[in-house]
């Protein structure tokens, strides 16, 4: 499947009052689901077949505690009326409005507890929470070989499957409109343009995945990590193949992006497999990378490049084939801290309704209880325009604002891509821009429960004595720390580069094709080293008081430099940075 390489540059372009009490009898479960839906201080409503919703209740519980107040609505209960059987998605839409009819615009969470019937399978399963489809926008351009390169790798049985998807898609976004029209809810009337709901779903087929879900949630938002996961965010690509021209256009923009629009109280670290890029890893090595990378933690990761459901991308070097990981390799994660929230800026990575059960790279990484928090991902092909303005929604939202849970921050991030543009792309494609940011409100969807709230550190001040300006090479500076939220502690300082400053040479295409395989390995590990470390001076002092200070000598050479701050202590942890400048007199 094709993702233009588009979504590279584009993805570095409080709850309060009291929960009600948790059912003491599981027994008493579907008595309190009829009590509680139409209560008119429900803010979060959560829909499934009984068995899942009693697995995922001490996530509901949870929910309670923190505030929020939950109901309860099983699919046995919407079908009764019907006459029995599996309800339909509009009829799931219907109960949900039934919901907003009498909490109004209370209502902000709905998570989905079931996977989706897959391709081949009946929607009347106990453990299904139907889907809607919507008609799929055939794309200019498709990229026969990489489409080829999919179909090779799904099994005989699975071949119809490529049929399947090309004409619709899988959506839950309708249920996120569900409220709107609600019956004696003025204010949720079309005219008045209602926020979406914050929808996610939660893949389960069995109360024991569901269990396992819930308990991860629980444990990563009651947690007090002081590890320095909380400021990181990790990203794998792959090359755009768009030709030189085009390949070094995107890359320079992708610099410009991580030097000006993501703050610098962040570790930012990538891999980009490309022959002559700073940060290609060894190709037979991609794999394990990926996997180490995540199970080291980090508060979002994302992957940007070429999908498929069950396959990220592969790397061409001196004609082999290298993979940059599959779902067999993610099916085995083991994130002990820092789940991390992962964005899927591709095709087909959230394919969540697959045939007899089996799992999209997305859904493989929320259903491992020691895999991801949350995915974002697309259910089909996507288009690069609109995963363009989907990248720089998610860095602005996530990043910058950090949104107060994960599925407030996507409803953001869907209104940010639809009202977005890129000058002049337009012009790259025939596909009507309009059309495409439509369809891809559906098209990308939420794998997780769309209330959580992600591990953000806190912030840090960091000030320079004598003020912002200009400093002399070699100068010394007291730099000070001021974190009231962790009294006691300590703090990490480190004075770097920017991040588009490569402090090494870098071998290029042609030279590590002449090397022996095993040298060409060993110059990409070691110029990734070297390109990844930015710090020039690293330092650690005690936090007294909510404070702590250093004095730093600068560089000799003139430039831009960024100094930045972690602070750790008591179950909390803190980030900051300052920027200097470098100059002679």
């Amino acid at each position: 499947m094709r993702v233009r390489r588009f979504a590279l540059v584009a993805l570095f372009l409080g709850l309060a009052g009291c929960g009600a009490a948790a059912p003491a009898n599981p027994s008493a479960f579907p008595g309190k689901a009829a009590a509680t839906k139409g209560r008119a201080d429900v803010e979060y409503v959560a829909i499934g077949p009984r068995a899942l919703l009693e697995g995922i209740e001490p996530l509901l519980v949870h929910r309670e505690a923190r505030g929020l107040r939950v109901a309860r609505v099983s699919l046995e209960e919407i079908a009764r009326p019907n006459g029995g059987g599996a309800p339909s998605p509009e009829q799931i839409e219907g109960a949900i409005r039934q919901v907003a009819s009498h909490a109004g615009k209370r209502l902000r969470f709905v998570l989905l507890v079931g996977d989706a019937p897959g391709y081949g399978e009946s929607r009347g399963g106990s453990s299904f929470v139907p889907t809607f489809y919507r008609t799929k926008i055939h794309y200019e351009n498709e990229d026969i070989e990489e489409y080829a390169f999919l179909e090779a790798n799904l099994r005989e049985e699975d071949r119809g499957l490529l049929r399947h998807m090309e004409g619709s898609y899988a959506t839950d976004f309708p249920y996120s409109l569900a409220h709107i029209g609600a019956p004696g809810q003025p204010e949720l009337s079309a005219q008045r343009a209602p926020t979406a709901l914050a929808v996610g779903r939660v893949p389960a087929r069995t109360a024991d995945e569901a269990r396992d879900f819930a308990k991860k949630v629980v444990a990563y938002e009651t947690a007090r990590p002081e590890r320095a996961w909380r400021r990181s965010i990790t990203l794998f690509s792959a090359p755009a193949r768009f030709g030189p021209v085009a390949d070094l256009l995107i890359e320079r923009r992708m610099t410009r992006i991580l030097d000006d629009q993501v703050p610098y109280d962040w570790d930012v670290d990538i891999v980009f497999p490309k022959a002559g890029s700073p940060y290609a890893y060894p190709f037979p090595e991609l794999r394990h990378r990926l996997v180490e990378r995540l199970d080291a933690g980090a508060l979002i990761a994302g992957y940007v490049g070429h999908g498929s459901p069950m396959f990220l991308d592969s790397v061409r070097f001196n004609g082999a084939r290298y993979s940059t990981g599959s779902i067999l390799d993610l099916e085995h994660l083991r994130i002990p801290d820092g789940k991390p929230f992962f964005v899927a800026i591709t095709c087909s990575t959230g394919f969540f309704d697959l045939r007899n059960g089996r799992r999209s790279v997305a859904e493989a990484l929320v259903m491992n209880p020691e895999g991801v928090i949350a995915a974002f991902a697309s259910s089909r092909e996507s288009h690069p325009y609109p995963n363009a303005l989907y990248g720089e929604a998610i860095v602005q939202t996530f990043v910058e604002e950090r949104a107060p849970t994960i599925g407030e921050g996507i409803v953001t991030a869907k209104r940010r891509m639809r009202e977005g543009e890129v000058p002049l792309a337009p012009l790259l494609f025939q596909s009507d821009p309009e059309e495409l940011a439509e369809e891809h409100l559906g098209l990308y969807n939420l794998l997780g429960d769309p209330a959580t709230v992600l591990q953000y550190p806190a912030s840090a001040k960091v000030l320079l004595e004598g003020g912002p300006g200009p400093r002399a090479p070699s100068a010394d500076v007291v730099v000070s720390v001021d974190t009231p939220s962790i009294p006691m502690g300590k703090a990490l300082f480190t004075l770097e580069t920017k991040r588009s400053v490569v402090r090494t040479k870098v071998p290029g295409e042609a030279e590590l094709e002449s090397m022996p395989e095993e040298a060409a390995w060993e110059a990409l590990r070691k110029t990734y080293a070297a390109a990844s470390d930015k710090v020039i001076t690293r330092m650690e002092k005690a936090v007294s008081d909510g404070r702590a200070e250093f004095l730093v000598r600068l560089p000799l050479d003139p430039g831009d430099y960024v100094i930045k701050v972690f602070v750790a202590g008591s179950g909390q942890a803190a980030a900051g940075h300052a920027r200097v400048q470098v100059a002679k007199p």
